[in-house]
């Protein structure tokens, strides 16, 4: 039987129980685990993404397929699990304070756990003070921001503000998204990544993940 197959098409299907049973007979069957994330579960949810990008899906089939994977993660989490160690990467993550949406920080929440980063998620309406304070309290190295209300881009600005005179600015690399953003708004406040869809930013973070790692070494003094 080809549980490849079976996993991504019960995981596009949003069918979270089948995605389950599979995974656990494909395991049984001997196939790799971190096959299993990349080259399937991945797959199946960027191709998902890709299809909201393209409203060629709606909001409550994103919603499953996030719940399929999310289970059958679940299921393979064990098999990928490292002894606790230092993270070269700490990523602070919320939406700004005034906006409550979280479906996209959401789904990009699920891609980074994918990567070797550590995440740090301060959920919605946060304000300035504690992205500030997370990031001086994990050492984080990534901001990640998310508005989908016009009402509370400011909030952006308010936190690039604090982090210039906290002097953390050149250690943080900032990422911006949402609805009510764009590449413009990215250059106005003077964030420094802005990308449309998980996709690019992950692109994004896979070519530059080095640099970032290096930036934060140099400003912290390591």
């Amino acid at each position: 039987m080809n549980y490849c197959e079976k996993i991504r098409q019960s995981m596009i299907d949003g069918d979270d129980d089948s995605v389950v049973k599979y995974i656990k007979k494909s395991l049984l069957s001997g196939y790799n685990p971190k096959y299993i994330l990349k080259n399937i579960l991945i797959d199946a949810l960027s191709l998902i993404a890709k299809k909201e990008e393209k409203n060629e899906c709606l909001i409550p089939e994103v919603l499953l397929a996030m719940q399929a994977f999310k289970s059958g993660y679940k299921v393979i989490e064990p098999y990928l699990k490292e002894k606790e160690k230092d993270y070269d990467i700490i990523i602070v993550m919320g939406t700004v304070q005034g906006d409550i949406h979280d479906l996209g920080k959401n789904v990009i929440k699920i891609f980074l756990e994918t990567l070797d980063v550590k995440i740090i998620d301060l959920g919605t309406d946060v304000p300035a003070e504690k992205f500030i304070e997370a990031i001086e309290n994990y050492n984080a190295n990534i901001l990640m921001m998310s508005s989908l209300l016009t009402t509370t881009m400011s909030e952006m600005k308010k936190v690039m503000d604090m982090l210039e005179d906290r002097k953390l600015r050149q250690r943080v690399h900032v990422f911006i998204g949402g609805a009510s953003v764009g590449e413009s708004f990215r250059e106005k406040i003077g964030a420094d990544c802005y990308t449309e869809s998980v996709v690019d930013l992950l692109d994004y973070l896979k070519k530059n993940m080095a640099r970032i790692k290096e930036n934060s070494w140099i400003k912290v003094g390591i």
